[in-house]
């Protein structure tokens, strides 16, 4: 397993930027038109991948008045899976979010802008991007009670939906349930905090031969300040206000957050080595897909069992890394959405280069469908060799549940993330008190919000 760094959870990506796609273009109405007289709509993302590609060809095939001109800021690779697949650059993609945040800020920018990673509530707070809301309200032809409500009402901002997901992850605890269940401790993920994990880290953390290492670390592969950021990111709301321009990182609670997690490590229930999966009882796990949910505990783990994070009170957190929003000073906006909508049609959400859980209910229920068929038959066979059973009811309903349970958005911003990683280091390594640390970050973070 290889090490989750924070710039894996931060989303940093190397950054060259190209140009738009296109021909000469002219501005009529406030719509940009080519030089066939098609209404020109921009899509601004950091990188294509094949999903959009085949979304852009497919609507222009059925739309042949409108050019659809994908702007990338880092070319993808030709060939293989939707993956990001380039060298992760903190400085480089801190270029890209400065430029994205210059022309958006600036009421210029693209129609459709890709917003994972990018300040979604300050955009929203200066009235920068459309409500979505509005759009679906006056569109006959959109039937919101196709997709997932639960996952639609957690990603509004201020009662307003600004970024449409078009698909979603579950922020999850991948876990040795056979080994779990060997150590005879009980665990109820339904209600644990933080507090109750490091106690039942400490049950289950043994040091059998007394070389004061750990049999098996509770969880490794994973530098204190790395999961620092992946639990913030739970709890974005209680240390951010980015519409008011606050942040409460001076706050008791976050230097409590951060002493809890240094006392873990400090206590050896928690390591940053990089071990095999048998080291190991839990690993932080973002589930993006019903065929990883079901297939890759059983390949990881004898018993493998998908458990819900701790500390998220508010039922499970999720993110999507496919988040689009329409720019408020767009001169194409019904051209926008028409596209946006598209994007989230049956035969697009069914697409497998859709990169999560798709937000449309009928193409997940039939791709659960499926994969049941499938294991019925016997058809899988799993990284190990194995060939799983099919599920059982109590396992279908458990999957049904656990995304009718994603109901707490996780919001990101990759600069506060990145302010929070940089200078806690320091705290962890123990060169400096919680209290400098936060409120280093507090003063960091509150310049940051006031930009």
């Amino acid at each position: 397993m290889k090490r989750i760094s924070l710039a894996v959870i931060s989303g940093m990506l190397a950054v060259t930027v190209t140009a738009c796609t296109g021909g000469s273009e002219s501005n009529k109405g406030g719509a940009a038109v080519a030089a066939d007289g098609k209404k020109i709509v921009t899509v601004s993302v950091l990188q294509a991948d094949k999903f959009l590609k085949l979304a852009e060809q497919q609507y222009e095939r059925s739309h042949p008045d409108i050019d659809i001109q994908i702007k990338e800021y880092q070319a993808a690779p030709d060939g293989g899976n939707t993956s990001m697949k380039l060298g992760m650059d903190s400085a480089s993609f801190e270029k890209y979010v400065n430029s994205v945040n210059t022309e958006v800020l600036s009421g210029k920018g693209a129609d459709l802008i890709s917003l994972q990673n990018l300040p979604v509530s300050k955009y929203a707070g200066k009235k920068l991007l459309a409500d979505l809301n509005e759009m679906m309200a006056n569109d006959k032809a959109f039937d919101i009670n196709q997709y997932y409500g639960n996952i639609l009402n957690s990603t509004k901002q201020g009662g307003g939906l600004y970024a449409m997901p078009l698909s979603f992850s579950l922020n999850t605890l991948l876990g040795d349930a056979a080994a779990i269940r060997a150590a005879g401790v009980p665990i109820d993920d339904r209600q644990w905090t933080w507090d109750k994990f490091a106690e039942i880290a400490k049950q289950l953390t043994r040091d059998s031969d007394g070389d004061g290492t750990p049999d098996k670390y509770v969880m490794t592969n994973n530098p204190p300040e790395s999961l620092l950021v992946n639990v913030l990111g739970d709890h974005y709301g209680k240390y951010v206000d980015p519409a008011k321009g606050e942040a409460r990182f001076d706050s008791k609670e976050f230097m409590d957050l951060m002493k809890q997690i240094k006392q873990m490590y400090d206590d050896g229930l928690l390591s940053d080595e990089a071990t095999s999966w048998g080291n190991q009882f839990f690993s932080p796990w973002s589930v993006n897909s019903l065929e990883n949910f079901v297939l890759y505990p059983k390949s990881v783990y004898d018993d493998g069992k998908v458990y819900r994070k701790p500390g998220t009170d508010q039922g499970i957190t999720f993110l999507s890394r496919m988040m689009f929003g329409i720019n408020a000073k767009s001169g194409v906006k019904p051209e926008a959405w028409d596209f946006l909508k598209f994007l989230l049609s049956e035969d697009m959400q069914s697409s497998p280069d859709l990169n999560g859980f798709p937000l449309h209910r009928a193409v997940a229920e039939k791709q659960l469908g499926e994969l049941q068929e499938k294991l019925k038959q016997g058809s899988i066979k799993l990284l190990n060799g194995a060939v799983p059973k099919p599920l059982t009811d109590e396992e279908l309903q458990s999957v049904r549940e656990m995304i009718a349970e994603a109901n707490s958005f996780t919001q990101s911003d990759a600069k506060i993330n990145s302010i929070v990683g940089e200078e806690s280091k320091s705290y962890f390594a123990g060169q400096k008190s919680a209290e400098e640390t936060a409120k280093l970050i507090q003063n960091r973070v509150t310049t940051y919000l006031n930009e």
